[in-house]
């Protein structure tokens, strides 16, 4: 979430809090590719609102022990995995570099989805 968030910020000052570290990393360079819209929004304008439903939904989840609620979280989460690899795809393949937020959030992506498959396994097991 917190990648999100700065991720919004730094598309919003195109890119000039993206550390530069080498060539590949250039998060302005993802932020411009057209392919970063959908339905008239940037994806990192979604991205924060994702990862906020995210752990709304899980927290919400925790408070009611309703069972709908962490199958939306789990449905989010699967959808988001299927998704990066696109997302990946649209930084190196279109845009030809890296930004390092969505790396980070990518990556916490695939974490989380295997932390709910499996968490929610495990409780269907004991009920």
């Amino acid at each position: 979430m917190i990648a999100s968030i700065i991720g919004y910020l730094d598309y919003k000052s195109l890119g000039n809090m993206c550390p530069q570290t080498i060539e590949l990393i250039n998060c302005r360079n993802v932020y411009i590719i057209p392919e970063a819209r959908v339905l008239g929004l940037h994806l990192s304008e979604l991205a924060p609102l994702y990862f906020t439903t995210l752990l709304a939904t899980l927290t919400l989840y925790k408070l009611t022990n309703t069972r709908i609620l962490l199958q939306t979280n789990i449905l989010l989460s699967i959808t988001g995995f299927t998704l990066t690899p696109y997302l990946i795809y649209l930084e190196l393949g279109v845009a030809k570099a890296l930004c390092i937020y969505c790396t980070i959030m990518h990556i916490s992506i695939i974490g989380l989805t295997i932390t709910y498959i499996y968490t929610y396994k495990e409780l269907i097991s004991k009920q």
